[in-house]
């Protein structure tokens, strides 16, 4: 008997077994479609610039943020201590500022007085030695007349030598004066023209050359303020844009760093239309076209179809990646193609879908014509959104219209 049941029975069991095995994976892959499709979505970690300590976190799990909103804020007890630091150093360097220029005023103004006094020292001088020498040239003149007549009443025996040469002494002696004013005067005139030349060469903006060193140090301080200003912005922790938080990895009172993310938000992928990323094995690759009509079905369980279209094809046969590929730890290639849905749908980033390629120009993409009218229980024109999937999967690649 064990021999007729492992003889005859158990080969039929078999057999059956595997024919209702292969129907079933066939069923499967029949309703899931020939290809799988991930809703586009970016998913970005916002962390600090520099290590800190989180103060508070201003969102919650599964909250809806907008670009921009303020997510977390840093403690900035450190960064208040250096900005009442830095503080201080301005008041200092702006008390100095002022004390420069009341001490470089007064300087300037001293040398200015000295420089006209020694100007009008000079110019009186010169004016005295001229004077002087006119007088003494006159007495000079005098004396040489009176000597002249004197020498006449000498030739004639009318008038004694000896007060000739007495008269001739006092006339050279006033030659000689006259000569040493006529060498002063040049001296003394060069001497005033000295004075003003000082005077025309004191600085008009020496109080602002004396400032620019506390200047400098004033504009050190505004750099190191601005520096500052970032550094407090660095601690308000925004969103990068619109999306989900996906989850809280540090709590208020925890340190956080740029290896250290605070949180993770999730946003729709970079195009602002709904679309969803279809990974083409290598086989496929050149069997879909732009505008080519698609159907997808999400995989959850109760999942409901859609109707899009091809919009984009990926210019290369490329590495997939792990959620496309059969066995995630092999990898397989393939190429990239984008689909947008012909209506608005929500799509959660990184949804996955079955993805069926129809043979057909979608009637929404861009230049495309609307698809032949020869009936076939094949072609489906589903709305957007249908409760059953009854798609007319392709065997084999899709035909190029």
């Amino acid at each position: 008997m064990t021999g007729y049941i492992r003889t005859r029975i158990l080969p039929w069991v078999v057999w059956v077994g595997t024919m209702a095995g292969a129907g079933w994976l066939w069923l499967d892959v029949r309703a899931e479609g020939n290809a799988v499709g991930f809703a586009l979505g970016v998913e970005t970690t916002v962390r600090p610039a520099a290590a800190g300590r989180v103060q508070t976190i201003e969102v919650a799990p599964g909250q809806q943020v907008h670009a921009g909103q303020v997510v977390a804020v840093l403690d900035a007890a450190e960064l208040d201590a250096e900005q009442a630091i830095l503080a201080a150093e301005r008041a200092r360097l702006e008390a100095s500022l002022g004390a420069v220029r009341s001490e470089t005023t007064m300087q300037i103004d001293d040398k200015a007085r000295e420089a006209d006094e020694s100007i009008a020292a000079a110019e009186m001088a010169v004016r005295s030695a001229r004077s002087n020498r006119e007088v003494r040239a006159a007495e000079l003149r005098a004396i040489s007349a009176q000597f002249d007549t004197l020498a006449g009443l000498v030739k004639e025996r009318m008038a004694d030598r000896r007060d000739l040469d007495a008269l001739g002494v006092k006339r050279a002696a006033l030659r000689k004066e006259v000569e040493a004013a006529d060498t002063l005067v040049p001296d003394l005139v060069r001497q005033a023209a000295a004075a003003r030349d000082r005077r025309a060469a004191l600085p008009t903006d020496a109080t602002e050359l004396a400032l620019q060193p506390v200047r400098a140090e004033l504009a050190v301080v505004a750099g190191r303020e601005r520096l500052l200003a970032v550094r407090r912005e660095q601690t308000v922790l925004r969103a990068p844009a619109d999306g989900q938080v996906a989850a809280i990895h540090v709590r208020a009172g925890q340190v956080a760093g740029p290896n250290a993310p605070v949180l993770t938000i999730v946003s729709r992928g970079p195009s602002d239309d709904d679309e969803v990323l279809v990974c083409l094995r290598e086989g496929q690759a050149g069997q879909v076209r732009v505008g080519e009509a698609v159907l997808l079905r999400s995989r959850s369980a109760g999942g409901r179809s859609v109707t899009a279209h091809v919009t984009r094809l990926g210019p290369q046969i490329a590495e997939l990646p792990e959620r496309c590929r059969r066995n995630p730890d092999l990898p397989e290639w393939g190429r990239e193609v984008a689909v947008a849905l012909d209506e608005h749908a929500p799509l959660l980033p990184g949804q996955a879908f079955a993805v069926s390629f129809l043979g057909y120009p979608s009637p929404c993409a861009a230049g495309t014509s609307d698809p032949p009218a020869s009936p076939t229980n094949e072609q489906v024109l589903a709305a957007p959104m249908i409760d059953s999937l009854h798609p007319p999967i392709r065997a084999g690649a899709p035909e190029v219209p």
